[in-house]
């Protein structure tokens, strides 16, 4: 059946109003110089001669990056507003318009598709590389989240978003003397507030709906006008696709919002159930030092799903500290016997083993050698294979985009990884790729910086789908963008500096699982005790705890040695620290019937597994607040709210905003009304947790809180030996 579709002419004292009405959206001309568009009767567009919806113009910009961090310098040369518009219709629910200015013309279509809105630019001008869209704003009261991964804030509103994949850089704080450090010695690796591995042209507002686009470009979010949200796409006259598509979903609560958005990026499979049995080691150092660090865990009660070793390829020593060889095969002379402990551990102790892989090839490896002569690899604009200082070390990038290479690197992961008997690994990197790089399907490294990623992904997924495996293989990555939903398993959050700091330390992994989740990805971890120690920054054994504390009540826990293991605190350091980690393992086991039902619906109605409190609480405004950045919902029923300082600063008091319901506190059973903040004890190994008294676990809640309060940390424990 044709969508409705109808023309109303009348007068009106603005001039002449042309209506056109579609099932979802519909196109209103003000005059000859305005229009608005609604979509569901919400107003998205207000076009105005002073302030248009499109305007187009030229930049010289250039690439400069070294490890992995990004230098683009800018220069506008000019933005012209398309004030003029013409309008044609069609019977068929299309609105077709118009803009121009002078000899510069933009054409696009409005149409409605599975219950959302496409604005389609159909040309552009070929002399141009700039395009940006603007979106009505109704200013300050707006609250707008998304934008891929944001580590620093989660209401977007007042500031701007690059659309640049990245190293997030070391401190991410212009005004930290550690980000200060990095920039000097290498410029821009210090990162700054929205320096991201993940950044996506998604966002979602407050006014209740999501705008995504298309475009794999670089461009920006900008959010600073109290009028429009103005988006900036990059391109050009060689672009495959330039500036793309524009969607809009509209909905009246945040979880239709979430099942739109997801219905059309993609949703995650639902996680295997080995999962819940415990925590995945992160461990190094061969075959008998990984089996000893498993059987100390086990005997200081450390409830263990995996182990986790990224040298299965063997080591080398860079000033960063000591890194991986990068030819991803097995090194029997660093793990003899891997072979045969690999099935043992698992049929005999139902543990599994984790690797690392990246896309990229070490110059000294025999895959770069046999890469090479295949022809698989990104070449440079001289026709030869493209290099890549990636710390000390030269690697050559497997070409995704060439067929033949993609198969013969899915098929390694599928023999290496998979047959060897590997049951998940880490991803890494994706957010490397060099702008200049020359590819076989003749896109330029430029357009597909940001979608190299979403290629890498589905490498790893079809590798694992071929081996019909999907929903028991496990393999997580830092690095995405547009697609990556349909294909990454499960997120991490990347490389956090080991201390206490907002911007790169603990406290940020929070609001980057609930950007990314309102982006409409719905899994992330996190490396309990952070990564990089640089500079003197080395972690603490209190550290350490509060990130296993927090990881208890997340999807998945996973412990990280770190850059440098021998000057950073480690679980196996002390064994306060394994009884504590063992206590936060307990906890995430007596979590899982619960943590179980909001997989699901991560999977089946594409809610993120963790909830900003607006999520489920819309008519509270201080929900919305960015100030909430740092609390979360585990579902709809749990409010985490985590210590992400430490015990000098909190002397082990938190504070906490409950939104409007009745709560119960997870320790101790007490009530609390909510609507306003309480203070409760927060001592190492506890992080303040409610639960909504009426919500239909409510009983599982009050039995775990019997659970819990025999867990609690005593004065015993509370020594290091």
């Amino acid at each position: 059946m044709e969508p409705l579709f109808l023309f109303v002419f009348c007068a009106a004292t603005a001039g002449l109003l042309i209506e056109s009405v579609t099932a979802l959206h519909r196109f209103e001309r003000l005059s000859d110089e305005e229009f608005n568009v609604f979509v569901d009767g919400l107003l998205i567009v207000s076009h105005t001669k002073t302030s248009p919806f499109i305007l187009v113009g030229n930049s010289d910009y250039s690439y400069t990056s070294k490890y992995g961090n990004f230098r683009v310098t800018d220069i506008l040369q000019e933005k012209v507003r398309l004030s003029h518009f013409t309008v044609v219709k069609r019977a068929s629910g299309v609105t077709s318009l118009t803009f121009s200015s002078c000899d510069l013309q933009v054409t696009l279509e409005i149409f409605d598709r599975d219950g959302l809105t496409y604005i389609d630019v159909t040309s552009v001008p070929k002399d141009i590389n700039r395009l940006w869209f603007r979106l009505t704003s109704t200013g300050s009261d707006e609250h707008v989240y998304g934008g891929g991964e944001q580590f620093s804030y989660l209401d977007l509103n007042g500031r701007h978003f690059p659309l640049w994949l990245g190293e997030q850089g070391v401190g991410r704080n212009k005004s930290y003397w550690v980000t200060q450090t990095a920039d000097q010695d290498v410029p821009a690796s210090g990162g700054d507030y929205y320096s991201t591995y993940w950044a996506q042209p998604t966002f979602v507002s407050s006014r209740k709906y999501f705008a995504h686009f298309t475009s794999t470009w670089n461009g920006q979010l900008d959010f600073r006008n109290e009028l429009f949200h103005e988006i900036e796409i990059w391109g050009g006259p060689d672009a495959q696709v330039f500036p793309g598509s524009l969607i809009i979903g509209r909905a009246d609560t945040f979880p239709d919002i979430s099942t739109k958005l997801t219905g059309l990026l993609g949703r995650q499979p639902l996680l295997p159930e080995w999962l819940h049995n415990g925590v995945i080691l992160g461990v190094q150092g061969g075959t008998e030092m990984m089996l000893d660090y498993l059987q100390q865990a086990q005997k200081e009660g450390i409830k263990v799903a995996g182990i986790w070793i990224q040298d299965w390829v063997g080591r080398i020593r860079t000033t960063f500290g000591r890194r991986l060889f990068w030819n991803w095969e097995w090194d029997p002379k660093q793990y003899p016997n891997l072979d045969k402990e690999i099935i043992r551990l698992k049929e005999e102790e139902d543990i599994r083993l984790f690797a690392y892989i990246s896309a990229n090839l070490n110059i000294e490896g025999n895959m770069f050698v046999e890469a090479k002569s295949g022809g698989y690899l990104v070449r440079d604009i001289s026709g030869d294979t493209y290099l890549v200082d990636y710390g000390e070390f030269v690697c050559g990038i497997v070409d995704l985009t060439n067929p033949d290479a993609f198969a013969w690197y899915k098929g390694k992961i599928r023999t290496n990884l998979i047959d060897f008997g590997f049951d998940g690994w880490m991803a890494d990197f994706g957010e490397y790729l060099p702008p200049d790089a020359v590819f076989f399907n003749g896109i330029s490294g430029e357009e597909l910086h940001n979608q190299w990623p979403v290629l890498w992904a589905a490498a790893n997924r079809e590798a694992v789908e071929d081996a019909g495996r999907l929903g028991d293989i496990v393999f997580w990555m830092r690095a995405g963008f547009s697609g990556s939903h349909n294909f990454t398993v499960m997120a991490w959050a990347g490389d956090q500096l080991v201390d206490f700091s907002t911007a790169d330390g603990l406290a940020s992994v929070i609001p980057a699982t609930l950007s990314l989740g309102m982006s409409g990805y719905g899994l992330n971890h996190f490396d309990i005790g952070g990564y990089t120690s640089l500079y003197g920054v080395t972690r603490t054994e209190e550290l350490l705890i509060r990130y296993a504390d927090i990881a208890a009540f997340t999807p998945m826990m996973r412990t990280h040695e770190g850059n440098r293991p021998s000057e950073n605190w480690q679980y196996y350091s002390s064994v306060y620290s394994m009884k504590m980690l063992g206590r936060a393992t307990e906890i995430y086991i007596l979590l899982k019937n619960y943590t179980k039902g909001v997989l699901e619906e991560v999977t089946t109605l594409g809610y993120p597994a963790q909830r900003p409190l607006f999520y489920h609480y819309e008519d509270d405004p201080r929900s919305y607040d960015d100030s909430m950045k740092y609390q979360y919902l585990l579902g709809k029923d749990l409010l985490v709210a985590p210590v992400y300082l430490s015990s000098s600063e909190t002397n082990d008091r938190w504070s906490v905003y409950l939104p409007p319901d009745d709560w119960v506190y997870l320790w101790d059973g007490t009530d609390y009304s909510g609507g306003g903040v309480v203070t409760v004890d927060a001592p190492v190994g506890v992080t303040p947790a409610f639960y909504r008294k009426l919500s239909t676990h409510a009983q599982f809640f009050r039995d775990l809180t019997g659970e819990l309060m025999t867990t609690l940390p005593t004065a015993n424990m509370m020594c290091t030996p």
